[in-house]
């Protein structure tokens, strides 16, 4: 056989590092004899040469894309953290919490790495002005339920009873590409988090609450083998399929809101949708632990300095929106949920 090359990108001599500068601005604070402590702190980080695949041009050949310094992004946010701790008799107790926001922005991209739906926007859209990672799509607007739904909507391929309804945004009586609009933001309103810390006498008992508050959660993976037979996100119409379908909308069930079921999806519903989008804000209880030290007047006899019993447990308890459909929000894809973990322990010391 004849030997031969093919040239698969451009080379670069002008890449460089991706270039970062950042300001922060912090306060800690302790009032009365410490007892009451915390700090604040505002930050802005902005980044600039992001590394970028540049898509060549047919009329430079084959092989002409190549990497380049191109993106620029944006990063701020705040954080306080503000504690309390004390003693009433042989009562102790130290209570903090913190709370932090953040909000991300692409500022800087070439239109032909935006429209390639590179950091967000799906192509649809250019992310510059939005998060990283924001998606565009269509948007849910309902189940039609009836005959008389489907003749006064605007006119949707698919439509059809028991079929998802999208809205027509741009108002020309037509679903199609052009109405579509962000439909998914990554960035929570904020996180936050409470640490407890108890003690009486011989028992101590310690406690970590974490949040998180408004943020979009992508159920696509999820739901698109919960609520459908047949649907083009995934294009296998036979697997096992969740319990969610039982409750498929049907003339016997007319309230529901999960599609009828049905081996081919004329209506694309695979399609990205904020069908698919929803509250994943959560709170868990991160670490719970109790533990007992044995007195003194005990292990003394038994010629040890300290024994402690305790008995902890990690992501006991999960918070979350009564509509949330997946596992966990805190991992929304069609992924397992995050364990459960109980100890427990003795510790000696000699």
């Amino acid at each position: 056989m004849p030997s031969g090359f093919k040239r698969n990108q451009l080379g670069n001599d002008d890449l460089k590092w991706e270039t970062t500068t950042q300001t922060n601005l912090g306060l800690d604070f302790g009032f009365f004899h410490n007892a009451l402590y915390g700090s604040f702190e505002w930050y802005f980080k902005k980044t600039k040469d992001i590394l970028v695949y540049m898509p060549g041009i047919g009329v430079m050949g084959e092989g002409s894309s190549q990497w380049i310094n191109a993106g620029e992004m944006e990063n701020t946010g705040v954080e306080l953290n503000v504690g309390y701790r004390g003693n009433i008799d042989e009562f102790s107790y130290d209570v903090a919490g913190n709370i932090g926001t953040y909000r991300n922005e692409a500022t800087k991209l070439p239109e032909t790495i935006a429209a390639k739906g590179t950091f967000g926007g799906n192509g649809v859209e250019s992310v510059v002005g939005h998060p990283f990672g924001a998606q565009v799509g269509y948007v849910y607007d309902g189940i039609f339920k009836s005959q008389e739904e489907i003749d006064n909507h605007a006119k949707q391929e698919g439509a059809g009873l028991g079929r998802i309804r999208y809205k027509d945004l741009n108002g020309d009586g037509m679903v199609t590409e052009d109405d579509q609009d962000w439909i998914y933001d990554p960035t929570p309103d904020f996180t936050w988090g409470l640490n407890l810390y108890l003690q009486y006498k011989d028992w101590d008992l310690t406690m970590f609450w974490q949040g998180v508050q408004g943020v979009d959660v992508d159920c696509r993976g999820f739901k698109s083998q919960t609520d459908f037979w047949a649907n083009s996100a995934i294009n296998v119409p036979y697997l096992n399929k969740g319990t969610r379908v039982l409750d498929a909308w049907s003339p016997a069930n007319p309230g529901s809101d999960i599609p009828a079921l049905t081996t081919s999806d004329t209506n694309r519903e695979g399609r990205i949708s904020s069908y698919f989008i929803e509250n994943g804000s959560y709170v868990k209880l991160r670490t719970i632990q109790l533990g007992y030290n044995i007195p003194k007047t005990v292990t003394g006899k038994l010629h040890l300095d300290r024994v402690r019993l305790y008995a902890s447990a990690q992501n006991l308890l999960t918070i979350k929106s009564s509509k949330f459909t997946g596992a966990d929000p805190e991992n929304p894809g069609f992924n397992y949920p995050i364990p459960l973990n109980l100890t427990f322990g003795l510790n000696v010391s000699f």
